[in-house]
């Protein structure tokens, strides 16, 4: 158990074999063919895909087990992408009928929970300070007693979120029960608790992934990278949202084994503080965009005030061709055409170089409603809007 869920080696030996690591690790089928071998001791390959990706490869026989799903950064063609989000220790469940129970010891259990390396039963793996609290932070004593400094009687539930260990009796008939026993829930209730946990764990870090490379494309100054931005923060909240309504709860069962063991492997994969993490960093990012639409909105209503303003004096100065001082209706058609064409182009263009100079104008207002400053700085920041400083 120590050496087998390994996704790829964390180093090598000497002697090439990867690091706490199987030496060979074969998949068979039931005429005996070797069908997927490991390939641990091939280095080369690992440090290769790390220096080329960014992110760890996985060993061959896992890779064959879990097709047709193709690894995320692999130039195979599959349905399904997976990536590796965190430990290359696989999480696992393992189920133990023992003669008797009673002959292990608690450095034996604690081994057996945690999956530590093979060590003397008279040993702990850890300091007894460390220890101190295992019992109760990791097992699930619902169905036996195994008191410090007794031995274990009945069944065990040992349960760290990275593992799930059941121990008990091979002799107890309901332990070894396929159907309603334990042996039966452990396949069909247990596991599912189980998977559903690390699904939560893993949806929790693929959006947060996800954040991360939206916020590493962002640049405030390229405008087709915050559309992008935009885009996939506003689908990031629509599918948190989803998966809020649709896949996140707190409680699996009404089963009052079932609930406790899911509560137990919730609490050590801690996907409450993850998931306030990955929803407070969803609203900050929503509070950006929600500024960033308020800036550009004020922006937008700046530049229309400064154009309505000088838009006014233009309108004022030729109200008098409503006033009939000029008897434009007594002039041929295509004089009155053609001063309505000369009219609007010169209005187009002095509406247009206004929306052009609308931000230094609007500065020019500022300064020119300003009490504390002289005649000078508001004739200078009036030479500013074509000066071009």
């Amino acid at each position: 158990m120590f050496r087998f869920g390994r996704a790829y080696p964390a180093y090598w030996e000497e002697d090439r074999r990867g690091g706490h690591c199987p030496w060979l690790v074969e998949w068979l089928s039931p005429k005996g063919e070797v069908l997927a071998c490991s390939d641990y001791e091939k280095r080369e390959k690992y440090l290769a895909f790390v220096c080329q990706h960014r992110a760890p490869a996985v060993a061959a026989h896992w890779e064959y087990l879990l097709s047709p799903l193709v690894l995320h950064h692999s130039d195979r063609r599959g349905p399904v992408r997976f990536r590796q989000l965190e430990y290359y220790r696989m999480p696992y469940m393992a189920f133990f009928a023992m003669e008797d129970c009673g002959g292990l010891t608690r450095a034996d259990l604690i081994r057996l929970g945690i999956g530590n390396e093979p060590g003397s039963s008279s040993e702990l793996p850890y300091s007894e300070s460390y220890l101190a609290k295992f019992e109760d932070r990791f097992c699930h004593d619902r169905y036996g007693d195994a008191r410090l400094g007794t031995p274990s009687t009945g069944t065990r539930f040992i349960c760290t979120g990275h593992t799930l260990v059941v121990v008990g009796q091979a002799k107890d008939r309901f332990f070894m029960n396929g159907d309603g026993g334990f042996l039966g829930r452990f396949r069909h209730q247990h596991f599912l608790l189980f998977l559903v946990a690390h699904f939560h764990k893993a949806a929790l870090h693929m959006f947060s992934d996800r954040l991360i490379a939206a916020v590493s494309r962002l640049d405030i100054g390229d405008t087709e990278a915050n559309r992008v931005f935009r885009r996939d923060i506003r689908s990031a909240l629509e599918n948190f949202l989803r998966f809020e309504h649709r896949y996140w709860f707190h409680e699996i069962s009404n089963q009052a084994q079932a609930r406790e063991l899911f509560q137990l492997a919730r609490q050590h994969l801690d996907l409450d503080v993850l998931y306030r993490e990955i929803r407070e960093e969803l609203q900050d990012m929503g509070n950006f965009l929600e500024v960033e639409a308020m800036r550009r909105q004020n922006e937008t209503v700046v530049r229309l005030t400064v154009v309505t303003i000088f838009g006014l004096i233009g309108t004022v100065g030729t109200g008098f061709l409503g006033m009939n001082l000029l008897a434009w209706a007594e002039h041929p058609t295509e004089l009155r055409v053609l001063a309505f064409a000369l009219v609007l182009t010169v209005t187009s263009v002095m509406t247009l170089y206004t929306v052009i100079k609308s931000r230094r104008l609007s500065e020019f207002l500022d300064t020119l409603s300003d009490d504390q400053l002289g005649w000078r700085a508001k004739v200078k920041a009036l030479r500013d809007v074509w000066s071009g400083r």
